[in-house]
């Protein structure tokens, strides 16, 4: 047979390949150099393998002859398998209990006696009577009751296990930390002295400390949780401490299918034992059921890397309409560009999901140089003791999904997602009657701010909040992403990451990182493996020509070392790259094997519709009747 000359591109691939640093083996490793040495059985196709990780369940502050490890170990949830219409490999936990010596309590206790705070009024109680009367009447008052106690910084804590507890997973065993705290000596038997993580944060776009809650409260001072975690491997919950939160939640977010885990009922560690005597087996049957709870809201909506169905192009675009009708009512529209940024929204993609091709777009338009929307929202406008307000779900949505491509370039990318950012004069957009900032999860999304989100009071020079941080919620959706909170409770709310309603930061925290990550990971890798197969059939039909010899032995080093090198390292970013760029190699050889090569990108899928999820803004509706997709 006579030898072919290998394509440009096809080398240039190679090349491409090497120098990203994927390792290249000898021809001679894995392939004889005589073409009729080269059968099935030199080539070591990549096995298909459930993915194990680990869970670490640390106990600090527990008493182990209380803890019912078998017990609690038959009832946590230890199988996922997210996707359905990519591939992925199947994921189980293996659990690993462990109780922290007094002295390692005893250090981290005195740790946060000397960082934190003893605050008089310094926390917050829910008002749970006054939260109904404003729900009813539409007023907003003063909501929260000052709780006096022991205030400590959720980050230095954060810090301080990652310093002094935490391990770093071991090559071959990946996984994750949960450190469940029970700190109840800092409290008072009587409750009238608690303890708190307090959070910070600050606006991306507003370039200020956030001191309100998303749900249209001001003047919040503090963000107090009961733990934290994202910026590793690990998360914390001290379940002696107290957050309003929970109570908010269970109280005003009822119909958002919260579910109905035995921590709603206890307040907080202390509340339980007071009520139950843990040390009988009635009682000690009601704390299992009660870590058991708090540990699979973590294991269901983090640690197991959620991610449903993500798009896999190699690029994406992010294009952004904004609709402005806020300069037509007295808001210069350079006094208005500062609330989303393509700069900021590209450097928090680029380093959280390095490698895809981002591709980020921001037009601005008058809404009424768009005079059909216009006269929809003039026509359409309702009001009610909240507020002037849109019903999206009546007929906006529809009329949005179905001009998408008169809108946007639906071909700029190997996958699009279109974003609608309305800014309309003090007249906010509900879905099946709450109130949104942003609406996405299926393909594209749907931002809204007034003048009153945006500035403080509607005053122009005080800037509150920007949309950037919405707009990368939004898209997470799209990518595959829930909540925090998701189908398996809210406990697992007190994350930093963007997904969370509790954070506001603009970031995805480690453990979503990896959820995509792994996700596209599998996708490419199980994709691969067909497709390598197809290629190695083609090239011994074609007489296994020596020119393709040390690409495919490349192709085969990339999907038998080097990817489950990255895979078990938890290193999912380079697995992700790798898989991409085997399966471009693997589509080359195809294509240059018969004779018809053209550069080509990988396999795309359009995302299928999923999450439509929301980001509460700004006024509470009583929502026992709002309608959700979950998954």
């Amino acid at each position: 047979m006579a030898k072919k000359k290998l394509s440009k591109t096809f080398v240039v691939l190679i090349v491409l390949f090497i120098t990203f640093n994927l390792q290249i083996i000898s021809e001679n490793t894995l392939l004889s150099d005589n073409a009729e040495d080269n059968t099935n059985n030199n080539l070591l196709l990549p096995q298909v393998k459930n993915e194990n990780l680990n869970l670490k369940l640390e106990f600090i502050g527990f008493n182990q002859a209380l803890i019912d490890e078998a017990e609690i170990e038959s009832q946590l949830y230890n199988h996922f398998k997210h996707s359905t219409s990519i591939p992925q490999a199947d994921l189980y936990f293996n659990f690993e209990f462990n109780y922290a010596e007094e002295s390692i309590r005893q250090a981290l206790e005195d740790y946060m006696l000397l960082t934190g705070v003893n605050a008089t009024g310094g926390g917050y109680e829910l008002n749970v009577t006054l939260l109904y009367e404003d729900l009813a009447s539409g007023n907003r008052s003063d909501i929260f009751m000052p709780r006096n106690g022991l205030s400590i910084d959720a980050d230095l804590v954060n810090e301080y296990l990652y310093d002094n507890l935490y391990q770093e997973p071991a090559a071959d065993e990946p996984g994750y930390t949960l450190y469940l705290m029970n700190y109840s000596n800092f409290d008072s038997p009587d409750h009238n002295n608690e303890h708190w993580y307090d959070t910070y944060s600050e606006s991306i776009d507003a370039n200020e400390t956030v001191t309100w809650w998303y749900s249209g409260y001001r003047n919040l001072s503090k963000r107090a949780a009961m733990g934290w975690g994202g910026e590793y491997r690990f998360a914390y919950i001290d379940l002696s401490s107290r957050s309003w939160y929970l109570d908010y939640v269970i109280n005003a977010w009822g119909g958002f299918g919260i579910g109905n885990p035995s921590y709603y009922e206890y307040p907080d560690l202390d509340n339980l034992t007071q009520t139950h005597d843990i040390t009988t087996p009635s009682g000690n049957a009601i704390l299992t059921e009660y870590l058991v709870d708090w540990i699979n809201s973590y294991i269901g909506n983090v640690f197991s890397g959620p991610c449903y169905d993500p798009p896999l192009g190699k690029s994406i675009s992010l294009q952004v309409k904004v609709l402005n009708n806020l300069t037509d009512n007295g808001y210069p529209e350079e006094d208005l560009r500062w609330c989303i940024s393509k700069h900021r929204i590209l450097n928090q993609l680029d380093n959280d999901f390095p490698w895809i091709d981002w591709r980020i777009e921001i037009e601005w338009v008058e809404l009424t140089d768009e005079p059909y929307l216009f006269d929809y929202i003039q026509d359409n406008t309702q009001e009610n003791i909240d507020g002037k307000y849109i019903e999206v779900s009546s007929g906006l949505f529809t009329i949005l999904q179905n001009e998408l491509s008169t809108h946007f370039d639906m071909s700029a990318a190997d996958e699009v997602l279109p974003c609608y950012f309305f800014l309309t004069d003090n007249i906010a957009f509900r879905w099946y009657g709450t109130s949104f900032a942003g609406l996405g999860g299926m393909g594209w999304e749907i931002l809204k701010a007034s003048q009153y989100s945006l500035f403080e009071d509607g005053n122009v020079s005080e800037p509150m909040r920007g949309m950037s941080a919405v707009m990368i919620h939004e898209l997470g959706h799209s990518l595959g992403l829930p909540h925090p909170h998701s189908s398996y409770g809210w406990g697992s709310s007190f994350v930093e990451d963007v997904m969370s309603y509790f954070s506001t930061t603009e970031k995805f925290s480690t453990f979503y990182k990896d959820a995509v990550g792994r996700a596209h990971a599998d996708a490419h890798f199980l994709y691969g493996i067909d497709e390598f197969a197809n290629a190695y059939q083609l090239f011994l039909d074609a007489g296994s020509p020596s020119e393709y010899i040390a690409a495919v032995a490349l192709i085969n080093s990339t999907l038998n070392v080097d990817f489950p090198q990255y895979y078990r390292e938890m290193d999912y970013d380079l697995a992700a790259a790798a898989g991409l760029t085997a399966r471009a190699l693997i589509q080359a050889l195809i294509s240059d094997l018969q004779g018809t090569f053209t550069p080509t990108e990988p396999t795309t899928l359009t995302p299928a519709l999923g999450f439509l999820a929301i980001l509460i803004f700004p006024v509470i509706i009583f929502v026992n009747r709002a309608k959700r997709r979950n998954r």
